[in-house]
């Protein structure tokens, strides 16, 4: 009986007979196919390729590519690849303690890309939003630029769906009509869609859009959980970047009327006071210490000040002899703001740009007055601002006055005062 190897020396029609070539081949076939069913019998009956296995025989060592990070379903679907790239792979032990979910190989597509937990706002562009009555779509605009991770300008629409209005969606903050509603009421101000994404506009192309002609306050840091509450949250947030923007790093801010702080945000006094208490802006009292307390300078001062004019009584004499009284009267409050400050970063290219596209004609519409400084931080820079304009009160900050504490968390702050020559 012929072996099982052995080639006959005639294949196909009679009288036709098999080159040597391919006798030569079909014998090195048959090898193969031996070495294949003895490898077989090794590995406990796995299918294995007949060309894998000349292959892997060939192929130099693998243990030096990081295979544990590979998928567990390298090859395609395909059994016989992946067991030929794992072959000479170590086998993972798990332990009793552990589960197989954590012993399994993870792959780059099993964990989503971390979201940040701030953004970089511009209190000038926030400001806006006030002025314009454009937070809803705002808020987008900035979620948006959080989801944009690779900074490419641009985010899918559908994955934008997916995080900002599903039901399981990491940044959701309203429904899926309510969405297109804000796509739509934001169109060319904030972003233009085309083939299913959203071109986000840069912070320049909303500073026109929203007729803001230089951005001259420090960007803060906005957490991302405060965009994904009530839109009134938001709208306080946007305005306690206005003081968080102002505050000093190891002191509160100089003070500012409640007057001017609607002038540039728009925003009343009464919603002032909500909002501070929504966003936990910290306000700090503000007095002056005038001269010694005669009825002539009291009745003075009260035409002046009205009914913030009260007499002090110095008990542990820090501005005098003890127990003497001076003229003294309530200042606007100082903010301190619940934001980070960040560096300016582009900032200054931001306002050539904007100086640039503004014509000078435009730029002084809608624009706030300039405003006389009056509080300084030393005696001698308030004596030298007085010099240029002694008509009117010039303060600078006591020392050592308030409750205990650091500068930033006393209940009040005294101010010395150089009256304006009107009053002597």
């Amino acid at each position: 009986m012929p072996s099982a190897h052995e080639v006959e020396p005639f294949v196909g029609k009679l009288g036709s007979a098999i080159s040597s070539e391919l006798q030569a081949a079909q014998q090195r076939l048959l090898q193969m196919r031996a070495q294949l069913h003895a490898s077989r019998a090794r590995s406990g009956g796995q299918q294995t390729s007949l060309f894998e296995t000349k292959k892997n025989a060939e192929r130099p060592s693998t243990n030096s590519l990081p295979f544990a990070q590979l998928p567990s379903h390298l090859g395609w679907e395909s059994t016989a690849v992946t067991q030929s790239v794992r072959g000479e792979q170590p086998q993972q032990t798990i332990h009793p303690g552990e589960t197989a979910v954590s012993a399994s190989m993870e792959t780059a597509v099993s964990h989503a890309p971390t979201l940040p937990k701030t953004i970089k706002l511009y209190p000038d562009i926030a400001i806006g939003l006030l002025r314009q009555e454009q937070a809803a779509a705002g808020r987008l605009w900035l979620l948006l630029q959080a989801v944009d991770l690779a900074n490419c300008g641009w985010v899918d629409e559908s994955k934008a769906r997916q995080l900002l209005a599903s039901k399981r969606g990491k940044l959701r903050f309203c429904g899926a009509r309510q969405l297109r509603n804000l796509l739509a009421r934001g169109e060319d101000t904030f972003w233009v869609r085309r083939n299913g994404r959203i071109w986000l506009r840069s912070v320049t192309k909303v500073a026109i859009a929203l007729g803001i002609p230089r951005l001259k306050m420090r960007p803060v840091a906005l957490p991302i959980s405060v965009l994904r509450q009530k839109i009134g949250t938001v709208r306080a947030h946007l305005y306690a970047a206005f003081h968080s923007s102002r505050t000093q790093a190891n002191q509160p801010r100089k003070p500012i009327a409640r007057t001017t702080i609607e002038n540039v945000t728009n925003v009343q006094p009464r919603t002032q006071r909500r909002y501070e208490r929504q966003a936990k802006v910290q306000r700090q009292a503000q007095f002056a210490i005038g001269t010694a307390a005669t009825t002539d300078s009291l009745q003075m001062r009260g035409w002046e000040q009205g009914q913030a004019t009260f007499t002090f009584k110095d008990f542990n004499g820090q501005l005098g002899p003890q127990g003497k009284s001076f003229v003294a009267w309530q200042l606007p409050n100082s903010y301190v703001g619940p934001h980070a400050q960040l560096p300016k970063g582009r900032q200054k290219r931001i306002n050539r740009t904007l100086t640039d596209l503004f014509m000078q004609g435009i730029t002084g519409n809608g624009q706030h007055p300039s405003v006389t400084r009056r509080f300084f931080d030393n005696g001698r820079q308030a004596a030298k601002a007085y010099l240029r304009n002694p008509e009117q009160d010039h303060y600078w900050r006591g020392v050592g006055n308030g409750s205990f504490g650091d500068a930033q968390h006393k209940r009040y702050q005294l101010w010395h005062v150089m009256e304006n020559c009107n009053l002597s």
